[in-house]
């Protein structure tokens, strides 16, 4: 997978999304995400469109490490109640997540008093040595993990290259019809990675990427 197609994963993962789920078992490692800014089609034209889960798997030589900032032993058992689903999902901190970056991916895990060794962690050198790497915060928890393979995994099965890039590309489109039909008689169920991905001008959002003449809708 290329380098622009995992900044288009990142930044649609990131930029509204929270951590909700992760599972391992022999030589994988998946950990899910929730409120995608991914076009889901799969549901009634008028209903909210944004995917609701979407899951990055790592296969052959994975590896997973959690952190954390917490004092309380009580505390200290989160991720296993976030497996249980037992937590709501960890809102993702924008800036401080992403894909193939060994040496932010460091400094997130070394931004963490607590390290929790989930699978296969003996030290930052398989940071440095895998070749794929997920990373992210969450305010006060976080995760590095990593593996030979990845494979981003929706409901229907696992996405292509392509399919990542046009699913974020209707996405933009879809919420700028969203925001044209807000509050009208058209308007889409009340979409929650919408409604916190506001236009330059929330009051007017046709703004200059509405390409239509606008005098057809008035």
């Amino acid at each position: 997978m290329n380098k622009d197609t995992l900044n288009i994963l990142s930044d649609a993962i990131s930029d509204v999304g929270s951590w909700r789920w992760w599972y391992t078992e022999d030589d994988m490692f998946q950990i899910e995400f929730c409120d995608i800014q991914f076009y889901d089609d799969s549901k009634p034209e008028k209903d909210s469109h944004s995917l609701d889960v979407l899951a990055i798997r790592f296969t052959g030589n994975c590896f997973a490490v959690f952190m954390d900032n917490y004092d309380s032993e009580t505390d200290r058992n989160w991720y296993e109640r976030l497996h249980n689903d037992e937590l709501a999902p960890f809102a993702i901190e924008t800036y401080e997540f992403g894909f193939d970056d060994a040496e932010m991916a460091i400094k997130v895990f070394d931004s963490y008093r607590n390290k929790i060794e989930i699978k296969n962690f003996k030290g930052i050198d398989i940071i440095n040595s895998s070749k794929h790497i997920l990373f992210g915060k969450c305010n006060d928890v976080g995760f590095v993990v990593g593996g030979d393979e990845l494979a981003v995994v929706g409901r229907k099965g696992v996405f292509t290259e392509e399919e990542i890039v046009l699913s974020a590309k209707k996405w933009w489109s879809y919420w700028r019809d969203y925001w044209r039909l807000r509050k009208t008689k058209d308007a889409y169920e009340k979409d929650w990675a919408c409604e916190v991905t506001i236009p330059a001008d929330k009051d007017a959002p046709k703004g200059n990427w509405y390409e239509e003449d606008q005098s057809t809708n008035e």
